[in-house]
Order: structure tokens, then sequence, then C-alpha cells
């Protein structure tokens, strides 16, 4: 891993900082009172770097200002920093200058703008050679994720999901779904050709088509059936007959059959009588259908309704069980990552007592101490004494000191220790509730599992019997035909043949007769009469109508078993949407060893909605204090630093909300941003 370090910076007229030279060891604390420059030191660092403050806002004022808020012109704004990129140090130098221009013709100068000036190592540069170089040694995207423990939080969810799916590679959607065998087979076409996403909107919306469909299809249905004409088709039949003999009737007279008329006549009427009993023998073999086609029509309606019935509540319950499933699963996989936190919390056991050296006795007074090192002679008795005493008052107050010292050592010991098993305990209480929620958790969803499989086995023959009628039924009504055959009917066989030999008859006593052109208007009239009589009749068949309607209930049919097809296609997309995000949230969560990432969210409607949120023990990032985001961040800081390879100074603002021994092992440099009351900004660093 390449490791970049901050040693020094030196920051002159930058912002509120005149001049101020900081040395950085593995671990720096900044402390000062709100407003007094600590964040301006994190700026300064990265407006050397990329141009920007460490929010990543590159319109910003760096120009020190005066007591009542004015910009102070004509001063040199610069940071200095010395930086280690791995084994190489570097001076990074960026500098600040005004340019002013007299007005041609006055004495007034006027501002033109700032210009920017660079070194490196002492060496000046341009602007481009500098931002080459800093780019080479880390990219500004990456430096903001692994330095500000803000930063990745930060970002738009959909951002965040494309910096954490690097922690997976590139696996395609094909080879996730492969390793399921079967479970996934029909979705593998799709898959490699388009997005979940895609096929989920391209199904999606050919449901939506289909179900329009089948709302319009028995609209239609009923449209059509209007136009089942309900004419009396027995009594045009009847006229139809009258027609035909008063025709035939003429034709004999014209054939001047009239001696033979008589018979004729008598004939005529006996084929209208049969014609006629030909008609009644019809209309009541389709009286009688279509009664049996209404009756059957509606036991399979009814039939149907239950099956669908059946068929939707199967459906949403397996959505339901999967759901749940899915949630005893993460619970369970919790419940594991607690425990072993709880086992990790409870090995930790505070240092045992070091006591200090044992006190030392000051060197004892010496006879020359006692004597005046000017002319060699014992002191005066009374100076003798006063050294004496001043020795004795001296070893009382080293010992004083030393015992005190001793006894508030062992009194910080003993308040760090209390502090300690108090956090400790704390923390186990806190790791054991979230345990015993995630356990309910488990133990809830799987009861709503169990639940659940209950009533789908229930159902389960239920549903089977109603399929099975609903077949049954649908066969029956299918084969039901839209008009009677009558043709081997033996009463209506008998009349046709009687008919036909009474025709027969008819026509050879037929013979030519006088009066030929009065009978042959008479004759066209009645031909005419009886070609409207035959158009009636043939718009009173519904033959055609019946056959419409049969194609719509087909196409009805039809488009019902599409739509299956498509909330099955539907279905299989969300099993494997979940299947997979479940995959990449483990194999991502398992990269962090306190956060946790929520990649996807149920929907009301039993769907999946992606989604990117951080979470601490199950609460979401925005619902945490300001101390655990501070270590939610550092988190998250660790892996990435991981996953890119590269560590570099981190930055945590406001670091007094979390205690020193919650910080997590970081192996990256640290400077802390600490509110005290100092007025003035202190520095205190230290090396590991």
């Amino acid at each position: 891993m390449k490791n970049i370090k901050l040693l020094k910076m030196h920051i002159q007229n930058f912002k509120g900082c005149k001049d101020r030279e900081i040395s950085f060891g593995e671990k720096t604390a900044i402390g000062g009172v709100n407003a007094s420059g600590k964040t301006t030191v994190f700026d300064a660092f990265t407006w050397l770097l990329f141009g920007k403050d460490s929010l990543g806002k590159s319109s910003f004022d760096i120009r020190p200002r005066d007591k009542a808020g004015n910009m102070i012109n004509n001063v040199e704004i610069s940071v200095e920093a010395t930086i280690c990129f791995g084994e190489d140090e570097y001076v990074l130098k960026k500098v600040q200058k005004q340019i002013w221009r007299k007005k041609r013709g006055t004495n007034i100068t006027e501002f033109q703008g700032n210009v920017n000036e660079f070194e490196i190592n002492g060496y000046p540069k341009s602007e481009k050679e500098f931002k080459e170089f800093v780019h080479a040694e880390i990219d500004e995207n990456i430096f903001n994720l692994i330095t500000n423990s803000n930063a990745f939080n930060a970002l738009p969810w959909k951002e965040q999901r494309e910096v954490l799916m690097k922690f997976v590679g590139n696996f395609s959607n094909v080879e996730i779904a492969q390793q399921f065998g079967e479970r996934f087979q029909k979705l593998v076409p799709e898959l490699k050709i388009a997005s979940t996403d895609d096929i989920f909107k391209k199904y999606t919306k050919a449901k939506n088509t289909l179900n329009k469909d089948m709302v319009e299809i028995p609209a239609r249905i009923d449209e059509i059936s209007k136009q089942l004409v309900t004419a009396d088709v027995g009594a045009l039949e009847v006229e139809k007959a009258a027609k035909e003999v008063a025709l035939k009737k003429v034709e004999d007279e014209i054939t001047g059959g009239a001696d033979k008329l008589e018979t004729i006549n008598e004939l005529r009427k006996q084929v209208m009588d049969k014609k006629i009993a030909l008609s009644e023998i019809q209309n009541t073999a389709n009286e009688q259908l279509a009664k049996e086609r209404m009756d059957s029509r509606v036991k399979f309606d009814e039939v149907q309704k239950v099956f669908f019935a059946v068929q939707d509540q199967m459906k949403q319950l397996e959505r339901e069980r999967t759901e749940y499933i899915y949630e005893r699963d993460r619970s369970e996989r919790e419940k594991d990552r607690l425990l072993e936190e709880w086992k990790k919390v409870k090995k930790c056991e505070f240092a045992e007592y070091v006591a200090p050296a044992p006190y030392v006795e000051p060197e004892p007074l010496k006879e020359s101490d006692l004597i005046c090192p000017t002319c060699g002679q014992d002191l005066p008795e009374e100076v003798k004494q006063k050294r004496i005493a001043d020795y004795e008052a001296k070893c009382r107050r080293e010992r004083d000191a030393y015992e005190a010292g001793c006894e508030a050592l062992k009194k910080k010991y003993e308040k760090d220790k209390e502090d300690f098993q108090t956090k400790k305990d704390q923390d186990l209480k806190r790791i054991t509730e979230a345990g015993q929620k995630a356990a309910d958790a488990v133990r809830a969803n799987q009861k709503l599992i169990d639940e659940r499989t209950n009533v789908l086995e229930s159902l389960r023959s239920k549903f089977d019997a109603s399929k099975a009628e609903y077949d049954s039924m649908k066969q029956a009504f299918d084969t039901i035909p839209a008009v009677a055959d009558v043709s081997e009917n033996p009463a209506y066989v008998k009349t046709k043949e009687e008919i036909v030999a009474i025709e027969k008859q008819i026509e050879e006593l037929s013979k030519e007769s006088s009066g030929k052109a009065e009978l042959e208007a008479k004759k066209a009239v009645l031909k005419d009469e009886i070609t409207e009589i035959e158009a009636k009749i043939k718009a009173a068949d519904n033959t055609k109508v019946n056959g419409r309607i049969a194609e719509l209930e087909e196409e009805q049919k039809a488009v019902g078993q599409k739509i299956a097809e498509q909330e099955q296609m539907i279905d299989l997309t969300e099993d494997f949407i979940r299947v997979k995000m479940d995959q990449i949230s483990n194999a991502i969560n398992d990269k962090f060893q306190i956060v946790s990432f929520r990649l996807f969210e149920d929907q009301i409607n039993g769907g999946l909605k992606e989604t990117c949120e951080c979470t601490v023990n199950g609460v979401p990032f925005s619902s945490l204090n300001n101390g655990h985001r501070i270590i939610a961040g550092l988190d998250i800081i660790r892996s990435l630093s991981e996953l890119y390879g590269v560590s570099a100074p981190v930055f945590i603002d406001n670091s007094e909300a979390v205690n020193t021994e919650n910080f997590p092992e970081m192996d990256a440099q640290m400077i802390h941003l600490v509110v005290t009351d100092d007025k003035e900004l202190k520095v205190e660093s230290e090396d590991k």
C-alpha cells in the first residue's frame, strides 16, 4: 500500500492564518475554540493540492480580512507543505498574488485578478505541470474519500453504490445467474443482451399492455353481442313459403297447367307446411343449444373466477414468503456478526497496573556544602542551619510530590479502568440487545415463513382442484357449437326428403298457360319479395356473430396466458435481483468491520428498489450521533484505502465527539481537529 504523509506545512495569509508552521506526526491534535482556524489547516492542504476547500468547493474565499471584515489586499497568500509520497519526499508550494495595474492617464490602480505560482522542491512549475504531478501521485476523488470521514456519505447514493461495487469486481449478471443452475436459466438469454432494469421494464410494459387488452376484450364481446339478431325466423320462413307457393302457382299458370292447378296448389301448400316444420326443428334445436351454452358460460365464469383468485393468492403468498426468507437470512447474518463482536469485546481486558519506579532519596549534604567556596572556612552556624533546613524541606517536598504522584497515578488508573469497564459493559449490553433483536427478527420472520408455507400447502390442493375444474369447464364450453346441427335429425331428414319428392311431382304437373306477360310480371314481383325475405332470414343468422364472440373468448384466454408469462418473468427478474443484491451485499459488507450497507429495499407491491444506505448496528447513518458518524466514516476510509491501495492523512473534524479508546485502528496518519478552550491554535503531535 502506498502511504502519503504530511510532515510539515507553512501557511501564510491564508484565510485567518497569518503565519503558522505546523509539524505533523503519525497522530496530530490541532485544538482551539470554534473559528480559531482548525478547519483552515485542512482547507489550506486541499487548496495547495487541488485548488479546493476541504468540502470540495473550488469557489471559496482564501484572502485574509481585517477586523471590519474587509479583504486585505497587497499581501501574498502561500501554502508550503512537505509531503512523503511513499518513499519520496517533496516540498510543494503554491502562492497567490494580486495583479494591480495603473489606469492609463491617472494615478489610480485597478485590481486585475489573481495569479497562482507553483513550486516543487524549489523549482518553479506551471499550473499544468503541478497538477499533473499531483494527479500522478493521488487521484483527487480518491484523496477526498480517504482523507475526510464525511466525504463518502456526502456523495449521492448512486455514486456511493458505484464505489462499493468496486469491492466485488466485474461479475456479469449472466455469470451470477449461472451459479444457480436451472433456477434462472430462463432469464439467462435476456441477461446476455439487457440489464435487469431493462428486462423488468420490458415485461412490465408488456404486462400493462396485455392488462389493457384483458379489460377491453369483455367490452368488445358485449358490443358484438348487441349485433345478435332476435328476428322471428320461423315467421319469415312461413312468409317465404307462402310467397314461393304463390310463385309456383304463377309459374304453373305460365306453363299452362291450369287443368292441374288445384292439384299443384295443394302440393305447394304441403311444401310450405313442411318447410315451416323444418324451420321449427332448427329453431327448437338452436334455442336448446343457446340455453345450454349460456348455462355452461355461467358455470365456467364462476369456476374461472375461483381459479384466478386462488392463483393470485398463491402468487402473493410466494412473494411474501420470499421477502421474509431474505429478512430472516439478513437477520441471521447480523446475529452472527454481533456474536463475533460480543466475543471480541468480551475478551478485551484493561492493562494491569504498573507501579512507578521506587522513590530515590536525594543525595545527602556533603561537608563541602557547609564550607564557603570562596575562603574555604566553615559557614556561619546560622547559615549552616539554614542550608540543612532547606535540604530537609526539599527532601520532604520531593517525597510528598512522589507520593502524591503515585496516588494520582493510582487514582487515574482506577478511574480509567472503571471507565473502561463501564464502556465495556455498555458495549456488551448494546451488542446483546442488538443480538437479541436480530434473533427475535429471525424467529419472527421464520414464523411468518412457516405461516405462508402452511397456507401455500393448504391452498395447493384447492389450486389443483380449481385448475382441473377450470380446464374441464373450459373444454366443455368450447365444445358447444354456436349453431345447432340438425343435419342428422331423423324428422328433419325425412321432411327434407318429402319436400324434394313433392317439388319434383309439382314440376311434372306444371305446363304452359295463357296470359303469359301479366303472369311474368307477377312472377318477377314475387321473386323480388322472396329475395327480400331471404335477405332478412340471412341477416337473422347469428353464426358469424357467435363465431366472432368465440374468437374473442379464445383471445381472452390467450391474453390471460401471456399475462401469466409476463408475471413469471417479472417475478423471476425480481428474484434474481434479490439474490444478486443479497450476494453483493454480503461481499461488500464483509469488507467493513463497523458499518453495513443496505443496497436495496422492498416496496409495497413486492418489488425491489435500488438504494444505498450506510448503517451501524441497523441504525441509518442519518440517525447516528456525530461521534458514531465519525467512527463509521473512519471504518469506510479504512476499507477504501485497502481498495485503492493508498493511505493519506485523515482529517477528523470535531474529533472530541469520540472517546479516544473508541477510535478504530487506522493504517494512516491521523489529524484530529478538536474543539478546546484554547483561543489560539494548539498543536500536539506524536509518533506511534
